[in-house]
């Protein structure tokens, strides 16, 4: 492989990275302004849990809507399981990206750091079942 085709495949490679890595930043943002948003809903439900008039005000693009409270706090739960499963797919790209970083560089510290980082955490199911 030419010096000049590698150092512009390990560029892409970078700015790809950088984008990835604001990417899950503004992901992370926008899953904490919905926790925010999901606390302040069931602390309104916990405050008029039988009212009929427990309505919500919700901004959808360009508009305003009423909605009752308990479908809005089901709108933003669904927009926040969205949130993370789109944080973890950019989390495992970033891996990947990062261990083809480390190769291309021929880094073998940031390779072995990259692979560690491949690792996966024990789910709650399987810590049960293997303590069965």
């Amino acid at each position: 492989m030419d010096i000049v085709e590698r150092q512009g495949k390990i560029e892409a490679l970078a700015e790809d990275i950088l984008t990835d890595r604001q990417l899950a930043i503004d992901y992370d943002r926008k899953r904490q302004e919905n926790r925010e948003a999901l606390r302040r809903l069931r602390e309104q439900q916990k405050n008029k849990p039988t009212s009929r008039r427990a309505t919500t005000t919700v901004n959808m693009g360009d508009f305003f809507i009423v909605v009752p409270t308990t479908k809005a706090a089901e709108m933003v739960d669904g927009a926040q399981k969205e949130l993370e499963g789109a944080i973890d797919d950019v989390q495992q790209r970033l891996k990947a990206k990062v261990q083809k970083l480390g190769e291309l560089e021929g880094n073998d510290h940031m390779v072995a750091t990259a692979k560690s980082m491949g690792l996966k955490s024990i789910s709650g199911n399987d810590l049960y079942n293997i303590t069965k």
